[in-house]
């Protein structure tokens, strides 16, 4: 497989895919600081579009995307579909606990001791780091990203490109629409709408009006 960006995902997605055995053939990073260097053993060959490290993504050649940035993410995706190399996988930390009864979709990372219960829907594309814990019935969509340590009730809905801080609660039942933040360590008690940014204790909207 070939692991796309080196950020702080990086280490932690080859670490997981070292531990399952997989062969990780490369890197590929656009910054040229990078070139020619190596991570945990494995090489950075080259920019993201170097199409000759792209022809070997197949049904037997994976790919995993560690930008944790929604917009580099978004576009590198754009990309590989438009280039028809869309074949992720997941990173999932062998001590992460996943009951059978999950929805899991591709390309997601699941950093150690994650804990997913019964009925749980996890989208494409989303970054669960260490430590998150998330309640029956709970719906995640694509492209989400949760912090350490946060604490998701049941029958929650994330919608799409949301982004959650570290040490976050969400009581049972709330909705968060699409592309809204939630501030590190805050308490969510009600439904959060599209683009809102909340913080505190209990959580409250900062965004400035227009």
């Amino acid at each position: 497989m070939i692991i796309f960006g080196v950020c702080n995902l990086t280490k932690g997605a080859l670490d997981i895919f070292q531990r399952n055995n997989l062969i990780v053939y490369g890197v590929l990073e656009d910054e040229e600081k990078w070139h020619n260097r190596e991570i945990h053993g494995v090489p950075v060959l080259g920019a993201t579009d170097n199409q000759t490290f792209l022809e070997l993504l197949n049904e037997e050649c994976a790919s995993f995307i560690a930008y944790g940035n929604i917009v580099k993410r978004k576009s590198l995706l754009g990309f590989l579909s438009a280039q028809d190399k869309e074949n992720a996988i997941s990173a999932v930390h062998l001590s992460a606990t996943i009951t059978e009864r999950i929805a899991l979709g591709r390309g997601n990372y699941i950093g150690a001791q994650v804990c997913l219960a019964p009925e749980v829907s996890i989208g494409n594309h989303c970054i669960l780091h260490n430590g998150v814990i998330i309640d029956p019935q709970t719906y995640v969509h694509d492209l989400v990203q949760i912090g350490a340590g946060s604490v998701i009730g049941g029958n929650v809905t994330i919608e799409e490109e949301v982004y959650i801080g570290i040490g976050v609660t969400i009581i049972p039942g709330v909705t968060i629409q699409k592309g809204a933040s939630i501030g590190a360590g805050s308490v969510v008690l009600g439904n959060v709408k599209k683009d809102d940014i909340l913080l505190g204790n209990p959580a409250k909207s900062i965004k400035q009006s227009k």
